[in-house]
């Protein structure tokens, strides 16, 4: 009995075994059957030059800066940034920006010439239909105030926008859903890769990472301190954030080969705060609101694409008594585009994005 009994289990567990993989097939084949319908649905309403080589010229231009509040004086600097201007390609789910020329504007407005600052900034944007991917970093050294001409009648002013030798980086990786992939691309309105044939919207979920840092050197002018609360006094910091950002996108086509999209989304920020003050240092956990906007606009044909997309990045840093740091980030971006076929050695290549691409979907999908 016992035997006949142990030979029923272990047939029991045979059978198991060989139907788990039988039953995994077939889910993989559901899973891949349901992804191609909606691929052939997509394209009655999104037309598609992924597969093509769009080279581009752009010019951009980063938007971070930083805003101080304090009961009674606010302080705005902005990074000594240049214009760049560059070449670039998008291909697949992928956008990439390589600047050639960097002029660099308005270096005589403060002291110094322009000679003692430095900035890099990355920027990094891969939409599949459903999921998105948004990399931002950017370190600057070198800031001016940007509202100087609020304290030109302060007493001891200097006469020239003051240089300061604050210094910051920040790191954001933002990881999208979209909701509705069968009509709505974001492709569309911030790659180009992609072009919408009727208006279409859908719902965002942004999950976002944030790493700042910021060290202020001298960069709190001598003639308003005064003005500010002694007990935040903000020398240097480490602040790390996690965001749930509920957004929609719309896009609106104007005349078939028009478009304008922008794509809003706010919510909760998560952060931990570690805060040098002048006489001491404070460790806080706290929650905030954090804003991430999305725009683009311009012109789709056969061959040839134009257009300007803008993405802006807004979170609140409390420091303590009615004192914020609002911490600007963002870029706008100009372009003028020719989509050509892939060449035959950058074939293989194209094949391994798709691959990445079905891989990481997948992986999402079984998550």
């Amino acid at each position: 009995m016992n035997r006949f009994l142990i030979s029923c289990f272990l047939f029991a567990i045979l059978l198991f075994q060989l139907n788990i993989p039988v039953y995994a097939q077939k889910k993989a084949d559901l899973i891949n059957k349901k992804e191609d319908s909606v691929y052939l649905k997509r394209e009655n309403y999104v037309l598609s030059a992924r597969n093509k080589l769009t080279i581009f010229v752009f010019t951009n231009r980063f938007l971070n800066g930083l805003l101080f509040t304090n009961p009674g004086i606010n302080n705005y600097y902005f990074p000594i940034a240049p214009l760049n201007i560059g070449l670039g390609f998008s291909h697949k789910w992928l956008a990439v920006n390589i600047a050639v020329i960097t002029p660099k504007l308005g270096k005589n407005n403060y002291p110094g010439g322009g000679t003692k600052y430095q900035n890099f900034n990355l920027q990094l944007l891969a939409y599949t239909h459903k999921y998105g991917l948004d990399v931002l970093y950017s370190q600057n050294l070198g800031y001016f105030l940007g509202n100087y001409n609020q304290y030109v009648n302060v007493a001891g002013s200097p006469e020239k926008t003051p240089y300061f030798d604050m210094r910051t980086e920040r790191l954001t990786v933002n990881f999208l859903r979209i909701f509705n992939p069968v009509k709505y691309s974001m492709n569309a309105p911030m790659i180009g890769g992609e072009m919408q044939k009727n208006n279409a919207s859908s719902f965002i979920l942004n999950t976002c990472f944030s790493l700042s840092s910021f060290n202020m050197g001298d960069s709190i002018p001598a003639f308003v301190l005064a003005q500010i609360n002694p007990n935040t006094i903000f020398k240097s910091g480490t602040f790390y954030s996690v965001g749930i950002m509920p957004g929609y996108g719309f896009t609106w086509i104007i005349a078939k080969r028009f478009y304008f999209g922008i794509i809003p989304s706010a919510g909760i920020s998560f952060q931990y705060k570690s805060m040098n003050f002048e006489g001491h240092h404070d460790e806080r956990v706290s929650a905030s609101y954090r804003v991430l906007a999305k725009a683009g606009a311009g012109f789709h044909s056969k061959r040839w694409t134009a257009g300007v997309s803008l993405l802006f990045d807004n979170e609140r840093y409390h420091l303590g008594d009615k004192t914020n740091i609002y911490n600007n980030n963002g870029k706008v971006t100009l372009r003028v585009g020719y989509k050509i076929n892939v060449p035959k050695w950058g074939k293989k290549i194209s094949g391994k994005m798709s691959t990445v691409q079905n891989t990481v979907e997948h992986t999402l999908r079984n998550f």
